[in-house]
């Protein structure tokens, strides 16, 4: 048994967590860092196995032929030979090792990837060719490409790609040209058409396929009444990059999606497109970032997910299709016999006298001492007392004790019911509330100082990158997501105005917006973001064919 000394490898990062993708013939996983040492649980995706002692708290890491030993105390061995003190880190319940005896147990070596992120690799891919067309580029491999090994940027004319940690086999042509330092192979990709080209990446097998487009040119027909556009335009004496989707709600409807794991939970705007197999998306509701609640009205297909926050703009698509938007006044009640309660909250980890949850609600049902709970299914109390989900077809409708001589009365099969107040006119079938308000019927808003100070954090006064929905005049709608494109940092409440006057829009509001912007094509990103992800996010707005 031999004692070996190596030295930690300390990260120059001042971030204190971070992320550390691993790649083993073409199985990928990534790993929280912490202080250079990562986490050893997902390392099963790879093809690892991990045995935790119930006794002793060891773990054992089983790789191929090689099994290493993480004691609690912090050391490491490696095959019952090697033995190195200080190599494991036991926090929370979480799992870590160093870097560098990771390398070792995996034969694999430390990179740093285009888009900054450090990943260890047992082989580097090499670029064997490159085949162009008009509308699409495909760069082949030998080995295995990973999203995060490239870097792409466009300008007037031209495509760059960074490809890093990467061998380079082909030579450069005309329109292509290639630079090779080290492990970084250089790209340039020159058309001869004088626009900015849009872009967007699917990793396919040894491939990576980049979809181009040139939407500065011409609207581009997604679908029938939808076609989407992409310009360089001037806000407020600022370059923007404006990505806009131009659609007829007549034809093709815009429904509020909530993330996979139900509401209270998170997910990308790509991939709420993709599985609901729709034609485009952008995000929608502001959200509080702590608990991933959505914040403000919410109505999918008629069901009220979530109550309204204050006096906000919100977005309707009516049951007869129209789009409007307004501000409204909304209230929910709910009548049991004779018996009428106002609803305090929807879908919500807050406290409030009356609480309704249904089975939209990703996460358990809070368990408090004072409330009442009633299970309803089908308009009729169905059940007494806590659950932790909301019945499949129904609602847990929870009540605080203070009214409990009121609810001694209620018996199973007592008639339950819905009662809204709301001096919006017609029936709501999609609502998102957001804001802040830029125009109504066609002019600017007499508050619009009020407006302003409705939202935290200075949200409308400073330079943001924005998602807008506007409607026209015709019953039309525009949806946009607006691109710093010169570091202003974007566009603020004034700028937008301006914009949407000189647009000639009819209304006008804003969703999130900042790193939550983003607008999405099939399952392409096509708006530009300031970093290689895309913010997850609670609840977004698609564009889908209307199934009428």
């Amino acid at each position: 048994m031999r004692i070996v000394s190596i030295l930690v490898l300390l990260l120059s990062c001042t971030i204190v967590l971070s992320q550390v993708l691993v790649g083993v013939n073409g199985k990928f996983t990534s790993l929280q860092e912490k202080d250079g040492f990562v986490e050893v649980k997902p390392l099963e995706a790879i093809g690892a196995s991990l045995v935790i002692s119930e006794k002793s708290g060891r773990a054992y890491l089983i790789y191929g032929k090689k099994i290493t030993i993480l004691e609690k105390s912090g050391t490491v061995s490696i095959d019952f030979l090697d033995i190195f003190p200080n190599g494991a880190l036991y926090t929370g319940d979480k799992i870590m090792i160093r870097i560098d005896l990771l390398s070792k147990i995996f034969n694999v070596d430390r990179y740093e990837t285009a888009t900054g992120k450090t990943v260890l690799l047992d082989n580097l891919c090499v670029l064997k060719s490159i085949d162009l067309s008009r509308n699409e580029l495909k760069l082949s491999f030998l080995g295995f490409p990973f999203e995060d090994m490239m870097k792409i940027t466009t300008e007037k004319s031209k495509i760059r790609i960074v490809l890093s940690p990467c061998l380079s086999s082909f030579s450069s042509t005309d329109r292509i040209k290639i630079d090779q330092v080290g492990n970084k192979t250089d790209i340039e990709i020159n058309f001869d058409i004088e626009a900015e080209p849009s872009v967007s990446l699917k990793m396919e097998d040894n491939s990576a396929i980049l979809a181009v487009r040139f939407p500065q040119i011409s609207r581009e027909i997604l679908a029938e009444g939808v076609s989407w556009e992409q310009k360089v335009e001037k806000i407020g004496g600022k370059d923007v990059l404006v990505s806009y989707l131009w659609i007829d709600p007549t034809i093709v409807e815009l429904r509020p999606q909530i993330s996979a794991g139900g509401i209270g939970t998170a997910e990308s705007v790509e991939r709420m497109v993709s599985r609901n197999n729709a034609i485009a998306g952008i995000n929608a509701s502001y959200f509080d970032p702590n608990t991933g609640l959505p914040i403000g009205l919410l109505i999918v297909d008629g069901k009220i997910l979530s109550l309204p926050y204050g006096n906000r703009p919100v977005f309707v698509q009516t049951k007869s299709g129209a789009v409007v938007v307004a501000r409204m006044y909304f209230d929910l009640n709910v009548r049991i016999g004779q018996l009428l309660f106002l609803v305090k909250g929807v879908n919500t980890i807050a406290q409030g006298e009356v609480l309704i949850f249904t089975p939209e609600f990703g996460l358990s049902i809070p368990r408090r001492d004072g409330m009442i709970y009633f299970s309803v299914v089908g308009g009729k109390i169905s059940g007494f007392g806590w659950s932790a989900k909301a019945p499949k077809d129904g609602y847990v409708l929870a009540i605080s004790s203070n009214y409990e001589r009121y609810l001694q009365s209620i018996q199973i099969g007592d008639k339950v019911d819905y009662v809204v107040n709301t001096d919006f006119p017609y029936s709501i079938k999609h609502a998102v509330e957001a804001g802040p308000l830029i125009l109504y019927n066609g002019t600017p808003i007499p508050d619009r100082n009020d407006e302003k100070n409705r939202y935290g954090g200075n949200i409308a006064r400073s330079n943001a990158t924005r998602t807008l929905l506007a409607t026209l005049a015709d019953g039309k709608v525009v949806l946009a997501v607006i691109n710093d494109q010169n570091g202003s940092g974007g566009v603020n409440y004034d700028d937008l105005v301006e914009f949407c006057m000189n647009k000639g829009f009819y209304s006008a509001m804003n969703f999130d917006g900042g790193s939550s912007s983003v607008m999405v094509i099939r399952d392409q990103v096509v708006s530009k973001t300031s970093t290689a992800w895309t913010r997850a996010i609670p609840v977004s707005l698609l564009v889908i064919k209307n199934n009428k």
